[in-house]
């Protein structure tokens, strides 16, 4: 089976959450020997990346819609997968399996956690992306679950959907000096964490408010750390802390190395991730690898995929928030690492040559 693998998530400048994805995928795609594994043409070196808005165009004119339906043509593949759920090309090309990975509907489920620019861009182009595929590959099984409900909205219900489960990127490392790392990023005290992109689908304000009537009910001297890149709407949560004097309570590290990442998380009290919406939720896997105690929402997905291991709570209710700190702190649960055994990216590779070959043979017969 000859494959075209999409690579164009690398071209963002940091590598988390799909560049990831798209990146260990591909390594264990590439290690196999019963297909011919080829990636696309890395447009993002002859660039220039900002403007992101005129990046975005030149690729969508000339990689989507001109590159990719010439390429897959003269170049006979039997397999397509397209990692940024935008297959949108001048024309399809015949006998090719297209395989659009899409992670999650988020945009399609909540008009509030992006820009509104970008929530109309993406409800209008995914539809279309979705038409022109064959086949959808998503992360989880809620995910598939809720990417069937929307398929029956846009008159797309027979479109088939599969899934993979993929892993996390931590390994167990050995740090002589943590406290000079975490002195480093400021922080002096005992914290929660949150680890992510400030945006409004990982829910930050609601952590912040739930935070600040933990501190007030408890008197504890912990600290609120967010570490990752700030993304965006996140003009609420500064006013909030500005609001409230909680400028020396909330510590924002920015964007983290992989051995600050490790430090974080090894040396948090609890790990806390009230997503609103996930399609799979890599941090909390993360934690959880290195045995952290965890809170998460109270959503199927995280109910899926780490079961018993996580105490769950309403991300909607600031005082079952609260309450569940405290309690995370005073009787965190036991965390089973082989209930972890089945994320993988061998076994995520695995189950996708395995999902290609029978849609093929379908498609075939």
């Amino acid at each position: 089976m000859k494959i075209l693998f999409d690579t164009s998530p690398l071209c963002r400048e940091t590598k988390t959450g799909i560049p990831v994805f798209v990146e260990r995928l591909y390594s264990a795609l590439s290690q196999r020997d019963d297909i011919h594994l080829e990636k696309t043409f890395c447009f993002c070196k002859y660039l220039p990346r900002k403007p992101w808005y005129f990046y975005r165009l030149i690729e969508h004119i000339f990689y989507h819609n001109l590159y990719l339906p010439f390429k897959l043509t003269f170049g006979k593949y039997d397999v397509y997968i397209e990692n940024q759920y935008m297959f949108i090309p001048l024309f399809k090309p015949k006998n090719t399996l297209i395989v659009t990975v899409l992670y999650d509907i988020a945009l399609q489920m909540f008009g509030t956690i992006q820009t509104q620019k970008h929530t109309q861009r993406w409800r209008k182009r995914v539809p279309k992306s979705i038409k022109n595929s064959d086949l959808l590959l998503t992360i989880s099984e809620s995910s598939k679950k809720d990417i069937e409900a929307y398929l029956h909205t846009i008159g797309q219900a027979q479109k088939p959907v599969e899934y993979i489960y993929i892993d996390a990127d931590i390994k167990t490392q050995t740090i002589q000096n943590p406290k000079e790392i975490l002195a480093h990023l400021n922080i002096h005290h005992d914290y929660f964490l949150f680890l992510g992109t400030l945006e409004p689908r990982k829910n930050p304000l609601k952590l912040i408010e739930a935070f600040h009537l933990f501190k007030r009910t408890t008197k504890s001297d912990i600290k609120l750390v967010f570490a990752g890149k700030k993304g965006w709407l996140y003009d609420e949560v500064l006013a909030y802390i500005e609001r409230h004097h909680l400028e020396h309570e909330v510590i924002f590290t920015g964007f983290v190395s992989s051995r600050e990442k490790y430090v974080l998380l090894k040396q948090t009290k609890a790990f806390l991730f009230l997503s609103l919406y996930e399609g799979f939720g890599i941090p909390a896997l993360e934690a959880l690898r290195l045995n952290t105690p965890t809170l998460l929402s109270d959503i199927a997905v995280f109910h899926e995929l780490f079961g018993n291991n996580a105490l769950y709570t309403d991300h909607n209710d600031t005082k079952a928030i609260a309450s569940a700190m405290q309690n995370i702190l005073e009787n965190p649960p036991h965390i089973h690492q082989e209930d972890f055994q089945k994320f993988s990216w061998t076994k995520a590779s695995d189950r996708l040559v395995q999902i290609l070959k029978q849609t093929k043979g379908t498609a075939q017969r």
